[in-house]
């Protein structure tokens, strides 16, 4: 019987590989040869540690959802107490903010295979729904009058602004659409105010 630290490290290699190739192949192109190929290992060794192709799909997608969310945290934790809310904009629309270009890859691969994929696709809308979350809680911060309604209203509009800058980054051009978009993001939340 492996050991439990062995497996679980068996098991990030594996999920290491596996986000390797959906970031070069999207979801349905990553197959179990291309994944056992990439981590080093026999195929069968995959459904050992992680299960079956399915499994493997949800347990990448839990992992960069856990991954993203403690990014957020970890940006949340180190705002300053003035203009909280403009560094945290700023860093939501910094070239580079999410950690990897890998990671936008993923990401992507995982939202469009998400259409055919109920469980991964409720997974998605969790991790989206603790996003949006956070960006309200920083609003609601900034402005503690405003509506919970709005805030939440608001707080959409910056995420999907910042979702969208970065899905268009393979574009070029990055740096400006994200100056631009970040000014936007300013205005929308500074309605809050009214």
């Amino acid at each position: 019987m492996a050991r439990p630290r062995v497996t679980e490290a068996r098991r990030e290699e594996i999920l290491e590989a596996f986000a390797r190739c959906v970031a070069r192949d999207g979801v349905e192109g990553a197959s179990l040869q291309k994944v056992a190929d990439e981590a080093g290992l026999a195929r069968a060794l995959l459904r050992h540690h992680v299960g079956n192709r399915e499994e493997l799909v949800l347990a990448l997608a839990e992992r960069f959802c856990r991954q993203s969310l403690a990014e957020m945290a970890d940006l949340v934790a180190a705002l300053p107490e003035k203009k909280r809310l403009e560094t945290f904009i700023a860093a939501l629309f910094a070239p580079g903010y999410a950690s990897s270009g890998e990671d936008l890859k993923v990401g992507a691969a995982l939202v469009n295979a998400a259409e055919r994929r109920a469980e991964l696709r409720e997974r998605l809308r969790a991790w989206y729904g603790a996003f949006e979350k956070i960006v309200a809680e920083e609003l609601g911060r900034a402005y503690p009058k405003a509506k919970r309604g709005l805030r939440a209203e608001v707080a959409s509009g910056i995420v999907g602004m910042a979702f969208s800058a970065d899905s268009l980054t393979p574009l070029g051009d990055g740096k400006a659409l994200f100056a631009r978009s970040r000014r936007a993001a300013l205005r929308l939340a500074a309605t809050l105010g009214n």
